[in-house]
């Protein structure tokens, strides 16, 4: 079976979190003005003067949100915007790289479990089979 483990750096995926958040927002307040007035995709984008495809885009992520657009968006909501930036407060479990005493002892292996006679066959990536390993 083959498998990939990519690597997303720590700079793309707070970026991508943060975006994330921003659209989330946005559905939330499209949500929430939906259920008290009505307001739909159609007329975000009638305000704007745009098709409505545009505005369904941005907000499913198929297309960039930039900081203009965002603006027009809060706009057409008639909702104002509010940006903070402050310094991060690390809290375990969100996929940041953990200290712990096991780092240091190199690289972990990973079991894929034993035949039925209990040999450990099978302890070792494919890639790096056990030495002496009757083929």
């Amino acid at each position: 079976m083959t498998s990939f483990q990519f690597d997303v750096g720590s700079r793309a995926r707070k970026a991508g979190r943060f975006i994330g958040r921003v659209r989330s927002e946005l559905l939330k307040a499209l949500s929430e003005r939906k259920a008290k007035e009505g307001l739909t995709q159609q007329a975000l984008a009638t305000k704007l003067g745009v098709h409505r495809s545009l505005v369904n885009r941005q907000l499913s992520g198929e297309s960039n949100l930039t900081l203009r657009s965002l603006a027009d968006l809060a706009w057409a909501m008639d909702m104002e915007l509010n940006f903070e930036l402050r310094e991060r407060t690390a809290t375990f479990g969100q996929n940041e790289g953990s200290t712990t005493s096991t780092i240091s002892h190199g690289q972990i292996r990973f079991i894929n479990g034993r035949n039925d006679a209990g040999s450990d066959k099978g302890l070792h990536p494919p890639s790096h089979p056990e030495p002496n390993a009757e083929r």
